[in-house]
């Protein structure tokens, strides 16, 4: 059986997680709406397929660390259960 003080630590480091991944993804948005307003500006000197691309693997990160977030939030939240039942 795991220790309170053990699951309180995991319950800091996914908090952290959190934040990191959070970050992580508002920075690609932010990359993405640069993209965008560059492409807005400039769509003629510039090479659309290279553009898309560009776009779509900024797209794909966020996906990605959306889900893991998901994931570390479920975390967060079982271990939330476990840490107020071990409190009564």
């Amino acid at each position: 059986m795991t220790s309170q003080s053990d699951m309180v630590a995991e319950y800091e480091k996914l908090v952290e997680l959190e934040e990191q991944y959070t970050e992580r993804i508002q920075t690609c948005i932010k990359l993405l709406g640069d993209a965008f307003n560059i492409i807005a500006a400039k769509a003629g000197a510039l090479s659309m397929d290279s553009v898309k691309e560009a776009a779509y693997y900024l797209h794909s990160t966020e996906i990605e660390l959306n889900h893991v977030l998901y994931y570390i939030r479920l975390e967060k939240s079982i271990l939330t259960n476990k840490l107020e039942i071990e409190t009564k």
